[in-house]
């Protein structure tokens, strides 16, 4: 017992000496606590430092920490021999049965299959180093794999392909051994071989049917439920691996087939859609129509399939979820829903920022999307979501812009790639390769309006404050014979105005400018930087392509004239810019090449032959080449030679490296020969104009929009759709008429049956009569809002345009041949806003 005197006060008490007669409890060991991420989920979990293994609280995946052994010997790896052998030796049996024995006894006689799938499937080993190939560039023997399965799917039982699941399942669920410490006991080279077999799974062909509910043998509840429960495992798994392993894999998706490749961003894909599905189920929301979704409720009874709504919010309409969740059909491409949600509906980030099968998905199909970008294989759009058209992309980027994580870092030490980081908010924004383009552009005049919104109120504010008026517009006065010089004096006395919305004024031309002017203005203007007397850029005969000029880029003040070349091409950036500002098209050839280092994208050797197709394919027979007589065959040396843009018969010499006029190219370091040439003429040969010119693009290109597109996108942006055909049908059905036109009347019928007459080339004059360019834009020809209007008397006279409006006035012409004539004098012979 404790003894204190009652006469002290309360300030002497911590003079008192306490004296006790009981016997101290014991303190309880100090326990060290660390943290560590999900190898599935990639959550990040705190647990005791010297424990071996934790399950995770999230995704219920054992992670283990330290080497485990087996519970079992493991047996040898799955021979494809063996079990045809197997089968063959079962089918004997089963085919001497009667039909009225085969459904009862089916599944005794191929009992010896499962039981030799059980076996191999005890730990991870087997598997692993089953379907070896010696093919250095494929990480297993994708046509045994493909065999093993058909075998498995094809028999009269599907027990033994069922036992597969069950067995994967509990291997992804429970592994025994640490595959971190597996694979950094593995030399570099060698690190994804202790993901094998994960790998292998992968490869189970009924994946898809699970997630498109597509009727099948192998896609019942029962299967829909354990394959689900393996390949969000296997995702799982693949989207948490260590940078040097993720490159690794990288590798060898460089080298899988462009079927193998694209079907695999499917399955990717339809998962992510899955769970954006499994959101709205557990949200509730009232759809007018139902969108064609899986039908969760067919998969067996499971809480994580099937999760309580979380604090009850945005509850689901129960008479709603039989229809919303039938006959999921495809939903990763337009047009694989045959219903749609209502136009208002928006996914919130708070709804799916914390979901780990949408991050662990798309954080999986970002090292599909790095390969794409070092190796072409599929168009970017192979990688959009549509589903994803549906997420509140103005908060979704508002989130991602406070972020200090991005996913793709342009770093090229790590070939681009930077996975999504497992702490902090999830962003669709991290993987914009998942936003259609549509999208992506939506965000970008989201941010733009804002932009130029603000710049206008600043401009209002500091007129009120200096009592002078202040424009709210970038507006440029050009002289027709003077674009060039009018253009860049404008922009340079108005360097802070250029996030202003812009506006063009012709000297002496009495246009008002509601964005036909301004389309007029980049036409002349590119039109005026691209002739060959300016020397900015040369016309790549091979290729038909336009690059710049090595003579102006090395030597910028042998540029005639008052302007420096540097400054020229500053210009060009800035027009490039204030065209994606200002969303105007313009008529630009360059190759991928130019959008790709403004987008910090490696070159390949494929940008090259692009540009120069001609001396690649020379280079590269060159390359082919292992006779001893290479070097007098040749005769090269590391040197280059290239015709001055202002002077033909003028031609100037380039080492490549260090006193490279004297080293001969031989067999031991022409592939350095071949580097060298090409990071010349891409790069080192135009440094100086292409920094000049990048200047002038992100001076109004800024902030972390333009993060969001690729190289491919950005081209579509800046030169429109590059489909080589007008869809007149899709144009017909947006069009809209006014002054008493219909769609039936015959002057418009003559007019589209005109249109669809037309060759490509008169297709686009056309469109550059009446839009003011002659391109479709990137989002497809169902989003110009054409306009067609009918005048008063006076048919003899041509058609009038207001390319303000994309609209195309009409007379009411007496015949078609009529139409056809005065259309094509005004698509031929006009110009600006009149007639010369």
């Amino acid at each position: 017992m404790s003894i204190f005197s009652k006469n002290l006060n309360f300030r002497e008490r911590h003079k008192i000496q306490i004296i006790s007669n009981s016997v101290a409890l014991p303190q309880e060991p100090y326990i060290e606590f660390i943290t560590s991420s999900c190898c599935c989920c990639g959550t990040i979990l705190q647990h005791p430092i010297n424990i071996c293994k934790f399950r995770c609280s999230v995704c219920y995946v054992t992670v283990v920490l330290k080497g485990i052994t087996p519970n079992r010997e493991p047996t040898g790896p799955f021979k494809l021999d063996e079990i045809k052998s197997l089968i063959a030796f079962c089918n004997e049996h089963y085919l001497e049965l009667d039909k009225s024995e085969k459904h009862i006894k089916k599944h005794h006689v191929f009992y010896p299959v499962e039981e030799y799938i059980a076996s191999r499937l005890m730990s991870i080993f087997p598997l692993n180093s089953s379907f070896e190939t010696k093919n250095p560039n494929k990480i297993m023997n994708y046509e045994e794999v493909e065999e093993f399965y058909r075998l498995l799917m094809e028999l009269p039982t599907k027990k033994p392909f069922h036992t597969f699941l069950l067995a994967s399942n509990e291997l992804l669920k429970r592994p025994q051994v640490s595959l971190a410490s597996l694979s950094s006991g593995e030399s570099k080279q060698k690190r994804l071989r202790a993901y094998r077999w994960i790998l292998i799974i992968l490869e189970v062909p009924s994946f898809k049917q699970t997630l498109a509910n597509v009727e099948a043998k192998c896609n019942t509840p029962q299967f829909r439920a354990i394959s689900y429960e393996v390949l969000k495992k296997v995702i799982g798994y693949l989207s948490c691996l260590d940078i040097p392993t993720a490159k690794e894999l990288v590798h060898y998706l460089k080298h899988l087939g462009n079927e193998a490749f694209v079907s695999k961003i499917e399955l990717i894909n339809m998962y992510i859609t899955f769970h954006f599905t499994r959101i709205l189920h557990n949200l509730g929301k009232n759809l007018s129509h139902a969108i064609m979704s899986p039908q969760i409720e067919d998969f067996q009874s499971s809480q994580k399939l099937n999760p309580a709504l979380a604090n009850g919010t945005r509850r689901i309409n129960r008479a709603n979820m039989n229809s919303f969740f039938t006959g999921f059909v495809k939903p990763i491409t337009s047009g694989g829903a045959k219903e749609t949600l209502n136009a208002d509906f928006k996914f919130k980030p708070e709804e799916y920022s914390d979901d780990w099968h949408i991050k662990t998905g798309a954080k999986f199909l970002l090292l599909f999307y790095v390969v794409n970008q070092a190796v072409y294989k599929c168009p970017c759009s192979t990688f959009y979501n549509t589903m994803l058209d549906f997420v509140d992309y103005k908060k979704d980027f508002e989130i991602w812009q406070k972020s200090s994580t991005k996913s793709i870092d342009q770093d090229k030490e790590n070939n681009n790639m930077s996975l999504v980081a497992n702490s902090g908010p999830f962003t669709i924004c991290q993987c914009p390769f998942l936003f259609s383009l549509g999208m992506k552009i939506s965000i970008l005049e989201y941010e733009t309006r804002r932009l130029m919104e603000y710049s206008a109120e600043q401009a209002f504010l500091k007129a009120l404050d200096r009592k002078q008026v202040v424009d709210v517009y970038l507006k440029i006065r050009i002289r027709r014979n003077f674009v060039t010089q009018d253009s860049l004096l404008g922009i340079q006395a108005q360097q802070k105005d250029l996030k202003k919305s812009l506006r063009i004024e012709f000297v002496n031309e009495p246009g008002i400018d509601a964005g036909g002017l301004r389309k007029e203005w980049f036409l002349l203007l590119t039109r005026d930087l691209f002739n060959p007397n300016n020397g900015l850029f040369v016309y790549v005969a091979q290729s038909r392509l336009s690059w710049f000029s090595i003579t102006s880029s090395m030597n910028p003040e042998l540029l005639q004239g008052q302007n420096n070349s540097l400054e020229l091409y500053y210009l060009f950036g800035l027009v490039l810019g204030l065209a994606i500002y200002n969303s105007t098209i313009l008529d630009l050839k360059f190759p991928r090449a130019l959008y790709k280092k403004l987008c910090g994208e490696n070159l390949s050797v494929n940008d090259f032959l692009e540009l120069y197709p001609e001396t690649g394919g020379n280079l590269l027979k060159m390359l082919e080449y292992d006779g001893d007589d290479f070097e007098d065959l040749f005769c090269l040396t590391f040197e280059t030679s290239f015709s001055d843009c202002l002077n033909e018969n003028v031609v100037h010499y380039q080492e490549l490296c260090e006193n490279g006029r004297n080293r001969p190219v031989t067999q031991h370091n022409k592939h350095e020969f071949f580097k060298l040439w090409m990071d010349f003429y891409l790069n080192k040969s135009i440094e100086a104009s292409f920094e000049s010119f990048k200047c002038g693009f992100f001076h109004v290109i800024e902030g972390n929009t333009f993060q969001l597109f690729g190289s491919e996108e950005v081209e579509q942006l800046v030169c429109g759709s590059n489909e080589q055909n007008l869809d007149v049908d899709m144009l017909r059905s947006v069009t809209k008429y006014q002054g008493g036109f219909e769609d039936t009347t015959p002057v418009v019928n003559w007019f589209w049956e005109i249109l669809q007459e037309f060759d490509y080339s008169k297709q686009r004059k056309l469109l550059q009569f009446v839009t003011g360019s002659d391109r479709v834009p990137a989002t497809g020809v169902t989003t110009i809002p054409f306009r067609i209007s009918k005048l008063k008397s006076g048919a003899d006279r041509l058609p009038i345009s207001h390319t303000c409006f994309n609209e195309i006035c009409l007379y009411e012409y007496e015949t078609k041949e009529m139409l056809r004539e005065k259309i094509l004098i005004a698509i031929e012979e006009s110009e600006g806003y009149g007639f010369r």
